[in-house]
Order: structure tokens, then sequence, then C-alpha cells
């Protein structure tokens, strides 16, 4: 069976967050608004990226995501798990918004290879309040880390722009215009996501529908997690999506990078604040 050699592949382990920025990309204030804040089965999982890496030959860069990564019980076990397939990757991040401590066994484990790391989002004091604490710790276990500023004249890239799903859907001319630039839908860098048992082409179409704002037939994904799908079948799929002209969900977004004088906003302005370790 012929395998892949991609580029990168995000995974979203939880959606609960001890924060509720206004323009988060994944919308969680409104999954909380809802009622509808998934914490994805760390088997499924697992038995995804099993699956990723029988189609998969290697992958440049593993993102674990959230929501707040932290506050799934069982990160670390996903953090040993993917180590096994240490020779498979280039690098593995696991991001955090410094608001919430890094439990010890997340820090035991990515000191464990040096293709491993933290990446903290420094939202400033009054946000990421336990950075200094984080950092600490990271020296401690000799556990790799980064710090990305996100506050002040200098945060990175200017702040963040309007990821929000469009309140009314594009043209088709605009929409391929979109997909031809975006920066995830770029040949050869094309960005994966795994949610529990889905694999997407792009976290916003997905993450739009997991909020109602857009239907599920604009979404393109493989249901890793389908014992009635043979591998074969699911390669196939997935090498028809990476190769695909063509992602209805850019019909209902801005993308990223397309237009260079996007407004910048204050990342992690709160909605509201949730304070410590709350779901």
């Amino acid at each position: 069976m012929e395998k892949l050699v991609m580029d990168r592949i995000s995974c979203h382990v939880t959606a609960k967050c001890n924060l509720r920025c206004k323009k988060c990309a994944v919308y969680v204030p409104k999954l909380y608004e809802i009622g509808n804040v998934p914490e994805y089965d760390m088997d499924e999982t697992i038995s995804s990226f099993q699956t990723y890496f029988d189609i998969v030959e290697s992958v440049r860069l593993i993102s674990l995501t959230g929501g707040e990564t932290m506050l799934h019980p069982r990160l670390s076990e996903l953090i040993e798990f993917l180590l096994g397939y240490e020779r498979r990757f280039s690098k593995l991040e696991v991001f955090t918004n410094g608001a919430i401590d890094v439990p010890k066994p997340v820090l035991k484990a990515l000191s464990k290879s040096e293709k491993a790391s933290l990446f903290i989002d420094n939202y400033g004091p009054h946000l990421s309040s336990k950075l200094n604490d984080i950092e600490g710790m990271c020296k401690k276990y000799k556990a790799r880390y980064t710090i990305r500023k996100y506050y002040g004249d200098d945060a990175h890239l200017g702040g963040w722009v309007d990821r929000g799903i469009l309140p009314e859907k594009l043209d088709d001319e605009t929409a391929r215009r979109h997909f031809s630039t975006c920066a995830v839908s770029k040949k050869g860098g094309r960005l994966f996501t795994i949610f529990g048992r889905l694999l997407t082409f792009c976290a916003t179409p997905y993450c739009g529908y997991r909020i109602g704002a857009l239907p599920k037939a604009d979404v393109l994904y493989v249901d890793l997690g389908d014992a009635g799908v043979a591998l074969e079948e699911k390669r196939r799929k997935f090498m028809e999506m990476d190769n695909v002209d063509f992602n209805p969900g850019c019909a209902w977004c801005n993308g990223l990078g397309i237009y260079e004088d996007a407004e910048r906003f204050a990342p992690g302005e709160q909605v509201y604040v949730r304070i410590g370790n709350l779901s």
C-alpha cells in the first residue's frame, strides 16, 4: 500500500476551555452558550492516530490543540502514544494558554523527546497568570517550550484576525479564490485536523458545523473510526481529500493569510473569564 508524506496534522483533544475569547477560532464561547462542549474520547483519538499512521508514512508537524489541552485528563497518555511514532514525525507541539497549570505527567512525557515541546500562548499577566510557574516547571522537568507573545503593540502577527463563520455564504467565484490563496489549503502544506474519530480538511468548517452555522455537507472529512470501512478505502478517501481543487467550507470563511490588510484584534479579549481549572 502506497503511503503518504504529509506536512502537518493537528488534533483537537477537547473543546473545554478555562477562557472565553471573543475571537476564538474554534468558537468556544458559542459552544458553551449552546451547551455542546465536546471532550473527545481519548481511545477514539488514539485509534484515529493509529489509522493515520497506517496511511501516512511521515508527517513534519503534529499539533495538539483545543480548547485548552490541559483540561483533558488523558493528555499525557496521548503524548506518550505519539512518541511511539517518533521516527515518523519531525516535531510535536502541545498548545496551552498559560492560564492553567500543566500537569506533571504531561511535562514528564514531553521531556522524553527532543522533538516534543510545549507551546505557550502568552496573553499577558491578567490572563496567562500561570506563565512563570509553567516556565519554571518546564525547566525543572527539562521539557522544551516556546512562548508566543500575544499582547501589547508587538503581539505576534499584530494580533488575531476574525476567523468567524460568515453570516452569508460566499459566491462560488469568491469562495474558490479564497481556497486558492488560503494558507490552510496550499498544496503540499494542507492542514488536516483530527476531532475524535474524524479527520477533516481544515478545522474551520467542522467547527462551524458544531455550532450549527453551516451544513455538514460543506465539511470535507474521513471517518477514521468507521469499522465498516476498510483501511484501503480510508486511504483512498484521504488521498482524494488531499487532492481536491476546492473545499466547500471556504464559502463560509475569510480564510487565513488571504487579506494582508485584514483587521487585527486584541488576542484573548474575553467574553467573560473563568478562573482556575474549570471546564
